[in-house]
């Protein structure tokens, strides 16, 4: 049996706030796949590539400024459009409120396919962005993206260092892969990783072995990191705290790397 550490994805993904912003950054198509691509300034590049997995709501605005972001503290970063056009977004503004929305039925249509375009996508990136020795990878997923960090952090993976934001989908053998750095951020309660499994994953990389921290945020909910309410003040620097320690785990294990 794989036990289930962080169940599917389920409402909970649904929630949380659309931010607003101008993005810096332009979609390309890599292989057949949409891609957005934001490119860090001279000054701060830092020669390393950063995969961005989305959650349910895809390659939109505040996904487009989270990458923003972490190009402005130096990472060439890559965000994949594995739902193919057809993200939760395209149906509602507000899904979870919407009765029109069936969710449970998109998420069957896009499971699967979605590992089969990321997986795609991937070599395709490494293809294109990997020629260079240099050129180190991480990557961060966000809810739906996280199995998808922990296959980049296992054996045929291109990543060196990784790190997720409240999972779905993530079973016991995503972890027994994994073999490089990996960063967890949480809330202290979700109902799709709850404690026991938040236990479960540590037990699991320390007997392992494995190099990870997690980070655990008390009053925040499901998606806090990708879609927190910006006007609630200690929702915004819980986004803000997750974010500056993904990029601080980031630097310091490529440059061990």
């Amino acid at each position: 049996m794989d036990a289930v550490l962080a169940g599917p994805a389920s409402l909970c993904c649904l929630s949380g706030s659309i931010h607003s912003g101008e993005s810096k950054g332009k979609v390309e198509q890599i292989e057949g796949v949409d891609t957005y691509v934001v490119e860090p300034d001279t000054k701060t590049a830092n020669g390393h590539v950063l995969l961005f997995f989305p959650d349910a709501f895809g390659l939109h605005i505040n996904s487009f400024l989270m990458m923003d972001a972490f190009a402005a503290r130096g990472f060439l970063t890559l965000g994949v459009d594995y739902f193919l056009g057809d993200p939760v977004w395209k149906y509602s503004k507000t899904p979870l409120n919407d009765p029109n929305f069936n969710f449970p039925a998109w998420k069957d249509k896009h499971y699967s396919k979605s590992e089969e375009v990321g997986a795609k996508w991937v070599k395709s990136v490494q293809a294109k962005y990997g020629k260079a020795g240099a050129v180190k990878f991480a990557c961060i997923g966000y809810c739906w993206g996280a199995r998808f960090v922990c296959g980049q952090l296992s054996k045929g993976g291109i990543c060196k260092v990784g790190a997720i934001a409240h999972p779905s989908f993530m079973s016991e053998s995503h972890l027994y892969g994994v073999d490089e750095p990996l960063f967890f951020s949480v809330p202290n309660t979700d109902q799709l990783f709850l404690p026991e499994s938040r236990s479960r994953a540590i037990e699991i990389m320390t007997k392992r072995s494995k190099r990870f921290n997690m980070q655990i945020f008390s009053d925040v909910g499901h998606g806090f990191a990708s879609r927190a309410f910006l006007s609630d003040p200690y929702e915004k620097w819980a986004k803000e705290q997750s974010f500056k320690s993904f990029v601080e785990w980031f630097e310091f294990w490529l440059s061990m790397a």
